[in-house]
């Protein structure tokens, strides 16, 4: 099975409760006040909130869904798009398909080959503001220890500040479609199709690590 990734990345942020202090204590939702401009502010990613998600073809007659359980990183935002950068590391051997074998199959040297290349990983080189909450994002991905540059379409969903103990956050979505064979992913060209495309949705906590 065939499997790229990165960037890297999906489905949207889930929505956000805050549970009763007590069991006396009835339940409060946070304070969110919307941010409409900022300076360049940097935010880590929150993992419980965020998805990095590809699909496959399968013999040219379906589509093979997976994610990645593992990843890490940090973006900042800023009015000014040239302040701006994304930087994602992701953990190849928590890719999730919903299939043991077939996950630990992906792991393998057919495709991911984690023990040689145990991250992937997306750094941002230019980010250009267009319409709206619409960006381009260019950057390096290197996956499968292959490096090159790739192109996608970001969408900022949101940036607020939830109070004290939710904190400020923002979030983007987005997707790009990679040649898994320019990565050195081979194996199976008749079955798994070529184009892998991956869908990411990251929410952020400002100052998280």
């Amino acid at each position: 099975m065939r499997t790229l990734l990165v960037l890297s990345s999906v489905a949207l942020a889930g929505a956000l409760f805050l549970t009763a202090a007590g069991p006396s204590t009835p339940a409060t939702e946070a304070v969110v006040t919307p941010i409409s401009s900022l300076e360049a502010t940097t935010y880590g990613v929150d993992l419980v909130h965020s998805n990095i998600l590809f699909k496959c073809k399968h013999l040219g007659v379906s589509y093979q869904y997976g994610r990645f359980d593992k990843f890490s990183g940090s973006f900042t935002l800023g009015d000014d798009a040239a302040s701006s950068n994304v930087s994602i590391m992701v953990d190849p051997e928590s890719v999730n398909t919903n299939h043991e074998g077939r996950d630990k199959h992906l792991r393998s040297a057919d495709y991911f080959n984690v023990k040689q290349f145990p991250e992937m990983k997306f750094q941002s080189t230019k980010i250009t503001k267009g319409e709206g909450d619409a960006y381009t994002v260019v950057g390096d991905l290197t996956l499968h220890g292959v490096t090159k540059e790739i192109t996608m379409d970001v969408t900022k969903v949101g940036e607020v500040d939830a109070g004290e103990r939710m904190g400020q956050r923002a979030g983007f979505v987005g997707g790009f479609t990679i040649d898994r064979m320019d990565y050195g992913i081979e194996s199976a060209p008749d079955t798994l199709g070529h184009d892998v495309e991956m869908m990411f949705s990251i929410e952020g906590i400002k100052g998280a690590k």
